[in-house]
């Protein structure tokens, strides 16, 4: 649906102040009694006319803010709204201040779909970022591609979600197979591993960024000498451990997330199973090490951007999130701020004309765009791979840090 445009709104919202001040006036004034004088003529004057008030913008967040994506699903919610509170001090967009809003998917795909089915009824939200799950996003798709809503998906991995999602449905954070690609060639090819243990999230996240990391450490010459599915909230990994034990590995692959990493390395080591262990960007968050202490040491995994960057774009929105929230941003942080800004600056190159407009100038605007996360260029709504799109990362003397082979 399409919001008014901003012309119908000036002249409607002229109409509406002028019929007020004659009602106002025929109010005040009694009946004369007598003819009045006439009137001089009115002298030309430059006021300006009635102003109508600016369009209603929303821009809504989508993503588990509570259970066990929580943490990270709040570092992205902050940064989107850091987003919005940036250029609100700059003046909004189409001469409105933006109005934020967040929902908790509690990583559920049902609770997504009622979500984007409420969002999708109000006409003043002009788009969605959406969302932190794949499978949550998954499900959200058909509803915003129903309603001409615009889904900006800013963590999901999954593999060809804008092709499934539909003409809507865009994502600013690299499909898993890059992911899963940048892994197999950092561990085979430049470090030689070539009997890999894979631990694997049982979700569409999880099974995604494994299919594509089999097939490419296939392809380059390793084996895959045990596989292991788990559960997002699983606790006890002794039975896993044991599994990848008796293989006897060179090194472990896990495409988890940071809870189950954390669960990995504590078990790992009271078991004395000691192997490089590397993960997918799942297993980056600072809680990571709250969880696991000294045990997540020498974890590997890639980041978007660091914190310690000297990139101008980058340090300016560690320092603001930082000076705003008194914390450092997550991996998630980064690509929501992007995908808030990017949507921002659509509706300012639009005048605010409504949701379409958002879909279109996303469909064909979005080339060498600079963000946190680097340079994005969306190849049928997909984020295209880019040099340096990762920074490889490890827990080095009990924080995260980029690796110096």
């Amino acid at each position: 649906m399409k919001t008014l445009s901003r012309k119908l709104v000036f002249a409607l919202g002229a109409l509406t102040a002028l019929a007020l001040l004659v009602g106002c006036a025929t109010a005040a004034t009694p009946a004369p009694t007598a003819p009045p004088a006439e009137a001089p003529a009115a002298e030309p004057t430059d006021a300006p006319l009635p102003v109508a008030e600016a369009p209603e913008v929303k821009i809504v967040f989508i993503g588990p803010l509570t259970g066990p994506d929580g943490v990270d699903g709040q570092g992205a919610a902050k940064a989107a709204e850091l987003a919005v509170k940036m250029q609100n001090a700059a003046g909004g967009v189409c001469g409105a201040q933006i109005q934020f809003e967040a929902y908790d998917t509690k990583a559920d795909p049902k609770e997504g779909v009622n979500i984007a089915t409420l969002v999708c009824s109000d006409p003043t939200v002009m788009a969605a970022v959406a969302d932190y799950n794949s499978s949550v996003a998954l499900a959200e798709a058909p509803v915003f591609n129903e309603c001409g809503l615009s889904q900006i998906n800013y963590y999901a991995a999954a593999p060809d979600i804008p092709a499934i999602g539909g003409e809507y449905t865009f994502r600013v954070y690299p499909p898993g197979q890059n992911m899963s690609l940048f892994l197999a060639d950092w561990m085979i090819t430049k470090l030689g591993y070539t009997k890999i243990a894979a631990i694997y999230e049982n979700t569409d996240y999880g099974k995604g960024l494994y299919d594509a990391f089999v097939i490419e450490a296939e392809n380059l010459g390793a084996e895959i000498v045990v596989s292991e599915a788990v559960l997002k909230d699983q606790t006890d990994l002794s039975a896993v451990i044991s599994k990848v034990k008796d293989a006897s590995p060179d090194a472990v692959i896990g495409l988890i997330q940071y809870q189950v990493g954390a669960y990995w390395a504590i078990q790992a080591d009271q078991l004395g199973v000691d192997l490089p262990f590397y993960g997918s960007d799942g297993i980056f968050a600072p809680e990571i090490i709250n969880l696991a202490g000294a045990s997540i040491e020498g974890a590997r995994t890639m980041a978007a951007y660091t914190i310690t960057s000297t990139d101008p774009l980058v340090k300016a929105f560690v320092e603001a999130y930082r000076a705003e929230y008194g914390e450092d941003p997550n991996n998630p942080g980064g690509y929501a701020f992007d995908a808030f800004t990017f949507v921002m600056e659509a509706l300012e190159a639009t005048g605010c004309e409504g949701r379409e407009a958002v879909k279109d100038w996303f469909t064909t605007q979005m080339v060498d765009k600079k963000g946190v996360t680097g340079t994005i260029t969306l190849f049928e709504r997909e984020r295209g791979f880019a040099p340096g799109m990762y920074t490889p990362i490890e827990v080095r003397d009990g924080k995260w840090q980029e690796v110096v082979e």
